[in-house]
C-alpha cells in the first residue's frame, strides 16, 4: 500500500478570531475518515502573533485531534519572519523560537515514507545569526551525508523561490536568496525531489532545479480570490495528499465539500468577534 501524507498549511488557528476553526474542522473530519500514515504542517499554525501564547496554546490542543501522527514547522507568524525586512516589523528571536519548540516540539526533524526521506526544516532560521541556525544545518547536514541515493521531500514554511529568476529576491515571500544558497550547500548530493511549502495560501505545482515544488494552500483563507494568482497558481483553500510508492510520488489537492474560501479582506473588516465556543455534548 502507498503511504500517505496529508500536508496541511496556514492553519491561522484563534479562539478570539476563530473564522479558521470551522475549515479545520472540516478538513480533520476529511481525513479521520481515512486516516493518512503522517501529517506535516507547514507553519503559521496560530492566527498572526508570535507572542501570544494563548493563541499557541489553542492551536496546539486543536492539532491534538488530528487522526494520524503529525509533525509541524513553524512559520513567520508562529516565531517572526526572516529577512532584513521582516513581516510586521516581528524578526524571528531565540526567545519566539523556543516558545514555539516548547509547546510543538523540534522545529526540525526527519521521517520515513517508504523509500524516500521526509526532512522538516525551520526555514525562518536561515541567514537569521541565531544560534540555532548552525546547529540546524550541522543537523542537516549530517541527514544528507546519510541519505545515499534516496529521495528527500523537504518540508518547510517558505517556497524556496516564486518561479523566477534566481537572482529575484521575492521580498517576504519566499527564502532569503542567502538561505536558498546555503540549503543547496548543506544538501551537496542528496536526492532532492520534492519541496512542500505553504505561507502563500495559493496551491501549485512547478518542476524546478531538478525537483518539484509544491505550495499548498491555506486551511483558512485566501487574499483577493477574485483577483488571479500572479503566479499561476489556484486560490483556494484545502490541503495535500501526497502518495509515496517506492520511489514515486504522486500529489492532489485535498479540499472536503464544507471547506470555504474565505477572502482574508472580509474576515479582517468584519469577523474579529467571531469567538470560538467548545462543541456541546450530544444528548
Amino acid at each position: 500500500m502507498p503511504f500517505r501524507l496529508v500536508q496541511l498549511s496556514d492553519t491561522h488557528l484563534s479562539a478570539e478570531r476563530a473564522f479558521g476553526v470551522a475549515n479545520f474542522d472540516a478538513l480533520l473530519a476529511g481525513i479521520t475518515a481515512d486516516p493518512p500514515d503522517l501529517v506535516v504542517a507547514t507553519g503559521d499554525l496560530a492566527l498572526d502573533d508570535p507572542d501570544d501564547a494563548v493563541e499557541r496554546a489553542f492551536a496546539r490542543a486543536q492539532f491534538d485531534r488530528c487522526p494520524a501522527p503529525w509533525r509541524a514547522v513553524p512559520g513567520n507568524h508562529d516565531i517572526g519572519d526572516d529577512g532584513p525586512d521582516p513581516w510586521m516589523g516581528e524578526p524571528v528571536t531565540t526567545a519566539r523560537r523556543s516558545a514555539w519548540v516548547e509547546a510543538w516540539g523540534a522545529d526540525w526533524w526527519v521521517e520515513e515514507a517508504d523509500e524516500w526521506l521526509v526532512v522538516g526544516l525551520d526555514s525562518l532560521l536561515w541567514a537569521s545569526g541565531l544560534p540555532a541556525e548552525e546547529a540546524q544545518w550541522a543537523w542537516l547536514a549530517g541527514v544528507a551525508a546519510g541519505a545515499g541515493s534516496r529521495p528527500v521531500m523537504l518540508v518547510v514554511h517558505k517556497p524556496l523561490t516564486l518561479g523566477g529568476a534566481e537572482r529575484v529576491d521575492g521580498g517576504q515571500k519566499c527564502v532569503t536568496p542567502e538561505g536558498r544558497r546555503r540549503l543547496r550547500e548543506v544538501l551537496g548530493p542528496a536526492n532532492l525531489r520534492l519541496v512542500a511549502s505553504g505561507h502563500l495560501h495559493q496551491f501549485r505545482a512547478m518542476a524546478r532545479d531538478g525537483h518539484v515544488a509544491v505550495w499548498a494552500p491555506s486551511t483558512c483563507f485566501v487574499s483577493h480570490p477574485s483577483e488571479p494568482s500572479a503566479y499561476g497558481a489556484a486560490k483556494t483553500v484545502g490541503a495535500v495528499e501526497y502518495r509515496f510508492d517506492g520511489r514515486a510520488v504522486t500529489w492532489r489537492l485535498l479540499r472536503p465539500a464544507a471547506m470555504v474560501d474565505h477572502d482574508v479582506a472580509v474576515l479582517a473588516g468584519g469577523a474579529r468577534s467571531l469567538r470560538w465556543a467548545p462543541p456541546r455534548p450530544a444528548a
